[in-house]
């Protein structure tokens, strides 16, 4: 994540909390449309020492509790499907994506809350588990690169060891 620095006030109200999800609003090309997103999830927050924001050329949705993963892989159907292509707009040469077009158009069908909220908490255990393994490969990483250097080196020595 790139580091941004803002005032303290301005980090108040962009501050990103778990089930937020962020929109790309402004990019894409001939062949990738804008409106590619990511889900804000808790074991994300966790990965960095300081808060996140959501800057330019993003927008932050807020969905209700319980609907956020549901939101972000239909949004991520529909962006699979070139659904936003339609929805952007532009004439500087950046394409942007009309947001509030596509909320105020586009129908989106909602199971029902009982199937969401079970959704919901089944992918969060999945987004969990990813960002465990994502830490310890992290961790796993580090320490490999420590040994190696040790070995290389000749700091360390293993050749007393029997394999």
């Amino acid at each position: 994540m790139p580091t941004r620095y803002i005032l303290p006030k301005n980090f108040a109200t962009k501050q990103l909390t778990a089930g937020d999800i962020v929109i790309e609003i402004s990019g894409g090309s001939p062949s990738q449309s804008t409106g590619r997103c990511t889900a804000i999830t808790q074991s994300l927050l966790d990965r960095y020492d300081s808060g996140m924001v959501c800057t330019n050329f993003c927008k932050a949705m807020k969905p209700k509790e319980g609907y956020s993963l549901f939101i972000y892989y239909y949004w991520q159907y529909l962006y699979d499907k070139g659904v936003f292509f339609s929805y952007e707009n532009g004439t500087t040469g950046i394409k942007n994506l009309d947001f509030t077009g596509f909320i105020e158009t586009k129908t989106i069908l909602i199971p029902p809350v009982d199937k969401v909220r079970a959704f919901d908490d089944y992918c969060k255990s999945i987004f969990n588990q990813i960002f465990a393994n994502s830490r310890q490969n992290e961790h796993l990483a580090m320490l490999r690169d420590t040994l190696l250097y040790k070995l290389m080196s000749g700091e360390l020595d293993v050749s007393n060891i029997d394999l």
